[in-house]
């Protein structure tokens, strides 16, 4: 079970070789940086269920140092987004060249709850 209480600093919730995912209080979100793929897609899952659980805000998504994501790591973003009501929203803020590439192709880049800035 995790834990829904937003965390009061930065903190790594998971972290692989490839990957790491940090919790960040304020704004509300995380911080993803390295490579997101079928090795390690799974941490990448279990951050964004905590997040849909721990509270009522937007949940900020900093990409910015994710170098590789594949198509299915993107589509657990996408999903997360769907989820979430409808006065919240998954911000990508900011967002590394990659993961602008994988939006670009897959048209994810105008999904329901999902805003990309930067």
């Amino acid at each position: 079970m995790y834990d829904r209480r937003p965390p009061r600093s930065r903190m790594t919730f998971e972290t692989d070789d490839r990957a790491r995912v940090t919790l960040v209080s304020h704004p509300f979100g995380l911080r993803i940086t390295g490579e997101i793929d079928r090795g390690n897609r799974h941490l990448l899952a279990g951050a964004l269920t905590w997040a849909l659980l721990a509270g009522s805000h937007d949940i900020r998504l900093d990409l910015s140092g994710l170098t590789f994501i594949d198509v299915a790591g993107m589509r657990l973003i996408v999903t997360a987004a769907a989820r979430l009501s409808s006065d919240r929203e998954v911000i990508l803020d900011p967002i590394s060249p990659a993961v602008r590439r994988v939006l670009s192709l897959t048209g994810w880049d105008q999904a329901p709850g999902l805003r990309v800035c930067s």
